[in-house]
């Protein structure tokens, strides 16, 4: 991939349409006729349709061929991963691990975020405040590379006709490519699309919290949750979880790390090898002081079942993230990253200590339980299809819930 290529595409700026030219004439026929808007989601008339890039057609077809293709290894040059390898279902689309690890065997610098609702908001993955399309952000893990801060993920930069041809010579997929796009558009951009439409279908809004269902534990926790005094709202608000007061994904400094006392996370540059090719959040963009530590707040959607935890998985329980949003940061007393992380220069004005008593996050617990979407976790339309489906509890054929709870 050439440098310009690589720098546009993770800034998260990356025009498709001069990879390939514009856009397929089934894709103007379609937006003429209505037919990208018109994707039966199943929810209730109550409950807005997600939103999709402007060069992603959400039919039957494309998210089909999407499916087919998220959990197609052949699409890594080592025909040994896909999508689903770092995004399992039962997960919430995570992968369990503390970072991932790619097609190459390399270790991800990051920790793997799952997916659920990437219709409803942006931007994407931890660090980029840029990367606000999802066809884009699919592109990243196909033509990432292996630098000092990255690896190669599905390794496929300079060998995308070999991608294409080996979808073309498997029977199904010429078919598939034709019916959602109008002809045999086999090639990288086109399945970014397609697995961008499946994603878009990714919607986790069923769980005990959206269904009313919760216990009187989950109950008290949701009141601490959204008390002044916890403050947990204030960066995990909105439907998803996952927005401060205003309504925007925040990128902060929750004090993880204050190496050696300096205010640095561990970094690539300034620590060696030994930080495993990570670096300082958003401030690898900016370049402000102001930023080093700061990474995305994700959704608490599926939390439960999505660990471990942080940016890099460093914390391995949901009972330690709430110990370490309790103490105002992490204070780590020994190792090469030592340092007090409650008094990082950089850390958020909103992460103090709280002094919760143990029954409190208790409570906070069975709330962040709540969260968990059974539904979403076994929907037969999410699943690998070339598996059998799981199977779903009895209250998954029930409705969405119509007045989605909200702050």
């Amino acid at each position: 991939m050439s440098e310009i290529f690589r720098g546009l595409l993770f800034a998260g700026v990356f025009p498709l349409g001069i990879v390939l030219g514009s856009c397929s004439k089934w894709k103007v026929l379609a937006e003429a006729g209505g037919f990208c808007g018109n994707y039966d989601y199943g929810l209730a008339e109550t409950v807005s349709s997600p939103k999709h890039p402007p060069d992603v057609c959400v039919t039957k077809e494309t998210v089909t061929l999407g499916r087919h293709l998220f959990y197609e290894k052949d699409l890594s040059k080592n025909r040994n991963q896909s999508c689903a390898s770092c995004h399992k279902q039962s997960l919430g689309f995570s992968d369990g691990l503390p970072r991932s690890i790619g097609s190459t065997g390399k270790v991800h610098p990051r920790n793997s975020l799952s997916i659920s609702n990437p219709g409803y908001f942006s931007p994407y993955t931890w660090a980029n405040q840029n990367l606000n399309r999802l066809d884009n952000q699919t592109l990243i893990p196909f033509f990432s590379e292996n630098t000092r801060t990255t690896i190669e993920e599905l390794a496929i930069s300079g060998k995308e006709h070999v991608i294409a041809a080996r979808l073309r010579e498997n029977p199904k997929y010429p078919g598939m490519f034709r019916e959602a796009f109008g002809e045999e558009a086999i090639d990288v951009i086109h399945i970014a699309r397609a697995i961008a439409a499946f994603e878009v279908t990714m919607i986790s809004l069923r769980s005990p919290f959206d269904r009313k269902a919760l216990s009187e534990a989950a109950e008290r926790g949701k009141k601490i949750f959204e008390s002044d005094a916890a403050g947990c709202y204030r960066c995990h608000g909105g439907p998803y979880f996952n927005s401060d007061e205003k309504g925007n994904i925040p990128f902060a400094n929750i004090g993880l790390y204050n190496v050696e006392n300096k205010g640095d996370y561990p970094d690539h540059d300034l620590h060696g090898p030994i930080a495993a090719l990570q670096t300082q959040g958003i401030y690898a963009i900016t370049r402000k002081s102001s930023d080093r530590g700061k990474f995305k707040t994700p959704s608490l959607r599926n939390v439960a079942v999505s660990a471990p935890y942080m940016h890099d998985g460093s914390v391995s329980t949901l009972r330690e993230v709430l110990d370490l949003f309790d103490s105002g940061g992490r204070n780590i007393r020994h190792g090469v990253f030592f340092g007090d992380g409650r008094k990082n220069p950089n850390k958020d004005p909103r992460i103090r200590p709280l002094g919760l008593a143990e029954a409190q996050k208790s409570d906070l617990l069975e709330f962040l339980r709540s969260l968990t979407d059974d539904c979403f976790l076994t929907d037969p339309s999410l699943s690998d299809p070339e598996e059998m489906p799981p199977t779903q509890p009895k209250h998954c054929n029930e409705s969405i819930e119509k007045n989605l709870n909200r702050r």
